[in-house]
């Protein structure tokens, strides 16, 4: 089976920056976390959600937090600055990050300069897996490199 462009395009993208990941494939979509503990057979709390947020003024914030827990737009406003933080849509995600939802990588936000903040909870794991660019690849990776190769901001962002 051919591996899709945008699975070959994360695994450049690891590579490039140093992020260690192992990417693989399964059957079943991993489009929702629900889908994804199916797909895996693990649990929530070790998959990670990378989500796009916008602003009132279409500004652009990640987050990533785990499949169980849910973001918390007040604190994520009052740490960044921005107001009126909602999702991004899906037609958002595809032209800012060039990905489908279901299948952003972690790494993207480091590729496209966009502010992101990673939930502490995210980084007390000793793994996680994420898309890898399809919602039928998954990425499995050490959390603490998102704050210590991407830079990404460690925060107490979900509920």
């Amino acid at each position: 089976m051919q591996e899709p462009e945008k699975v070959k395009e994360t695994r450049n993208l690891n590579e490039r920056l140093g992020f260690e990941a192992d990417i693989f494939y399964h059957e079943e979509s991993g489009k929702t976390t629900e889908d994804a503990e199916r797909a895996l057979g693990i649990e929530s709390r070790l998959i990670i959600k990378c989500l796009l947020l916008k602003s009132k003024k279409g500004d652009y914030l990640g987050a990533i937090v785990r499949g169980s827990d849910r973001v918390n737009f007040k604190e994520l406003e009052s740490l960044s600055g921005y107001k009126g933080l909602r999702l991004a849509h899906e037609i958002d995600v595809k032209e800012r990050l060039g990905y489908e939802i279901g299948g952003v990588p972690a790494v993207i936000f480091n590729e496209k300069g966009i502010q992101t903040y990673v939930d502490n909870k995210v980084l007390e794991l000793e793994y996680v897996v994420g898309a890898g660019g399809d919602e039928h690849y998954g990425m499995k990776f050490a959390p603490r490199q998102l704050t210590e190769k991407l830079d990404y901001i460690p925060s107490n962002i979900s509920i």
